[in-house]
């Protein structure tokens, strides 16, 4: 284990302390096995790290499914913070892994009316 992994390590450290502990770490557990992969590409120090280095990343996991490069990319973003880097990481683009994008609730129907809820009366009958 060289000196980036134990960056991101001390980084993700504070980070699972708070939240939801599963998912965090879970997401720990994915920035650690970037570094770990960006050290076996040559890389020293969190400093060293950049675009390049997540493009490769993606090329080595385009066996993964779209939902897990997904959860893969929010931990690298993560990371991104976490280290005070500008921007954001570059997204996977293998071929057939779209990422996920949250549909937006609502009752419209499709030729385009949308459901009102009547207004409830909050007076004491």
């Amino acid at each position: 284990m060289g000196r980036l992994v134990e960056q991101v390590q001390a980084l993700a450290r504070g980070y699972t302390r708070k939240g939801g502990k599963i998912n965090r770490r879970q997401q720990a557990g994915r920035m650690t096995a970037f570094a770990l992969f960006c050290e076996t590409s040559g890389a020293e120090d969190l400093g060293q790290v950049g675009k390049r280095h997540v493009e490769r990343y993606w090329l080595a996991n385009v066996h993964l499914s779209a939902k897990t490069l997904y959860n893969h990319y929010r931990a690298l973003i993560m990371l991104w913070r976490l280290a005070g880097k500008n921007g954001l990481p570059p997204k996977p683009n293998a071929p057939n892994t779209e990422m996920p994008v949250q549909q937006p609730r609502s009752t419209a129907k499709p030729d385009g009316d949308v459901d009102v809820l009547p207004a409830v009366s909050r007076e004491a009958p």
